[in-house]
C-alpha cells in the first residue's frame, strides 16, 4: 500500500505545472551619443558619450556642434541612439520634450 502510495504522489507531482522563469526585457538603460568632427569634410576623430536622458543627450550634441563651427573648417555631426528591446517601457528620460501632454 505504501508503495502505491509514493508511486501517486510521485506520479502527480510529475504532472504539476512547472513555474516558468520570467524573460526580463533587454535593452539599453542609456542614450547614447556618437559624435564626429569633421574637418575640410573629412572625418577626423569620433568620441562616444552616455546620457541618462534623451534631452541631455540632445542638448550636448548642439553643444558640441557649436563648439565645432568656432574652428575653421571644421564642423560636427553627431548621433543620438538608445537600443529598445521589444517591450521596453518608455520612460520620461526617454522624451525630448521637458512636459508632455
Amino acid at each position: 500500500m505504501k508503495k502505491l502510495f509514493l508511486l501517486t504522489v510521485v506520479f502527480l507531482s510529475a504532472c504539476a505545472p512547472m513555474k516558468e522563469p520570467s524573460v526580463a526585457v533587454g535593452g539599453d538603460t542609456h542614450w547614447t551619443l556618437q559624435f564626429t568632427w569633421l574637418k575640410n569634410n573629412k572625418p577626423t576623430h569620433t568620441q562616444t558619450y552616455q546620457f541618462v536622458s534623451r534631452m541631455e543627450c540632445f542638448n550636448q550634441m548642439y553643444e558640441m556642434q557649436e563648439a565645432a563651427k568656432k574652428v575653421k573648417n571644421q564642423i560636427g555631426s553627431g548621433l543620438c541612439f538608445k537600443a529598445f528591446a521589444e517591450g521596453q517601457e518608455r520612460t520620461s528620460n526617454d522624451l525630448l520634450a521637458r512636459y508632455s501632454k
